[in-house]
């Protein structure tokens, strides 16, 4: 049976893509229909409009320092503007057919980031529009007209170049707010780690430098320098500020099995809400996360799948319980991105014995490299003596069943139901 390529969240429903294609193309062929309705509605008024505008940038007192030097340009700018306003009426709608259209695909984390982000965003543009063509770029015009006033030039303002320098400021802005709260919103919720925070370093800083660097007007003249240096220097401070402490204690490293293929293979400490015995180390190039109840929170399912999908890795082993009672659904979404997923059954093995046990630490370490995938029987067989070895510990009872027996004093247990009799027979 052939794997599914995509990841698959526990709830996510199995539509074809041409569905999820068809849902696209209704949202986007709405969103240009009213685009284009209202544009030729704001073009009807936007004559008006531009001059409410450029009365309140003009820093003189009358209209006769304002110039138009390209009257084809002011056509453009007539066009560009009625259809700004056109996107800006109906943004809420265009972000709520877009939560609409993810929301199936997106984990419990991404739903809160994204719904605080679309909140937080919707009302942040309309007040900084409003904070910066009602006072912030006034006052700059007028600072600067008064500074040519000082040293007696008289002023000749591009009516243009003053609507591209306001909307580059805004674009610049806007693009800065959105990745902000975008960036506030990951973070409170855990997806930018310490060991996630590269990967959301380049795509923020990605995004944002090259997006203002295709669309605003000059490319490299210095405002746009200036204007992209800021907002690289505060997405910056904003993600240091708002990296979590990953459930990461270290990652794998790959490794290649005994057929050849290359392996990621990471283990689970899940406590089971305190009473399974805690793993504080894995065999080497193995990696080690760490969850209270995987069984029980779905957030941290979630955040398993993510870590997996994220890291590219390929087995998971559960050391609390044999990986049976964890939701069919969570295992298929692990099945989706081709990642097997096993336990150890540490609960069976310590029993009702404390966790201060030696001789259970001892057993657990043994337990956690009884395994043969990735290694092959050898190197079980070798890695199972090494730990016997490090517990000065001689005599060994072998339990050739998937239950394990109890605890005898100075008798270490290892279960072989899964050997091989040339196995059994080369061990002892």
């Amino acid at each position: 049976m052939k794997t599914p390529s995509g990841l698959q969240l526990e709830k996510d429903q199995k539509l074809t893509v041409q569905e999820h294609l068809n849902l696209l193309t209704q949202q986007a062929t709405l969103i240009f229909v009213l685009v284009i309705v209202l544009t030729g509605l704001m073009m009807t008024q936007i004559d008006e409009i531009l001059q409410w505008v450029l009365n309140r940038m003009n820093p003189c007192q009358t209209t006769e320092c304002l110039t138009l030097y390209e009257p084809a340009s002011w056509s453009v700018v007539r066009w560009l503007t009625a259809v700004f306003l056109a996107v800006m009426c109906i943004l809420p709608l265009i972000v709520g057919l877009f939560y609409q259209f993810a929301q199936p695909g997106l984990t419990k984390k991404e739903k809160n980031m994204f719904r605080k982000w679309t909140v937080f965003s919707l009302c942040g543009v309309y007040i900084l529009l409003f904070l910066l063509f009602f006072y912030a770029i006034p006052m700059l015009y007028n600072f600067g007209d008064g500074v040519h006033d000082e040293i007696g030039l008289t002023s000749q303002y591009d009516a243009v170049q003053m609507f591209v320098f306001a909307l580059s400021i805004f674009w610049t802005s806007l693009i800065g707010f959105i990745l902000v709260f975008a960036t506030i919103s990951a973070g409170s919720t855990g997806l930018i780690t310490d060991s996630t925070q590269d990967w959301w370093r380049v795509r923020i800083h990605g995004i944002g430098g090259l997006v203002l660097l295709l669309s605003l007007p000059g490319r490299w003249n210095g405002t746009n320098i200036a204007l992209i240096t800021t907002l690289i220097i505060v997405l910056e401070f904003v993600i240091k500020r708002n990296v979590k402490k990953t459930h990461s204690i270290h990652l794998p490293k790959a490794m290649f099995d005994h057929e050849g293929r290359r392996r990621n293979v990471t283990f689970v400490d899940c406590s089971c809400l305190g009473v399974a015995y805690p793993i504080n180390t894995s065999p080497e190039s193995t990696g080690l996360l760490r969850y209270e109840a995987l069984c029980e929170h779905i957030d941290e399912r979630d955040d398993l799948i993510d870590h997996v999908n994220y890291h590219g890795i390929t087995d998971i082993i559960i050391g609390g319980c044999t990986s049976k009672p964890l939701p069919n659904p969570f295992k298929d979404s692990l099945k989706s991105i081709r990642c097997s997923l096993r336990g150890l059954d540490l609960l069976g093995l310590q029993g009702s014995l404390p966790q201060s046990n030696e001789q259970l630490s001892t057993e657990v370490s043994i337990a956690m490299t009884n395994i043969v995938d990735p290694w092959n029987k050898k190197q079980r067989i070798d890695n199972v003596r090494l730990e016997i070895d490090k517990s000065s510990q001689i005599d060994v009872d072998l339990i050739d069943s998937t239950t394990w027996s109890e605890q005898t004093t100075g008798r270490t247990r290892v279960n072989v139901s899964t050997w091989t009799h040339e196995e059994k027979e080369s061990f002892r």
